[in-house]
């Protein structure tokens, strides 16, 4: 009878052992998980990267597009005074 209890509590004992190293050894080790915590941080600083470049870039577009038309403005206004002085007749 002694013999059966010893042999369960064994067997158990080496059960939980067993489950305790798989499961151990089913995850990611630090260092893994660190690379792969290093390479999210460094996906997210690229996208914030790029971000920031499109915003820059759209920006330098909106600002050449305001001289373009301030320049069309400038040069029609100067038009239509040489129009307007050349109708004139000189008196």
């Amino acid at each position: 009878m002694k013999r059966i209890v010893v042999l369960v509590l064994l067997a158990a004992l080496a059960a939980g052992c067993c489950m305790t190293i798989e499961a151990q050894d089913s995850g990611l080790t630090k260092s893994e998980r660190q690379t792969e915590k290093s390479a999210q941080e460094q996906q997210k600083a690229l996208y914030k990267y790029q971000r920031k470049q499109e915003k820059a870039q759209a920006k330098a577009q909106r600002t050449a597009d305001k001289r373009e038309r301030k320049a069309s403005k400038k040069y029609e206004k100067a038009q239509r005074k040489l129009l307007k002085n050349a109708k004139q007749p000189v008196g």
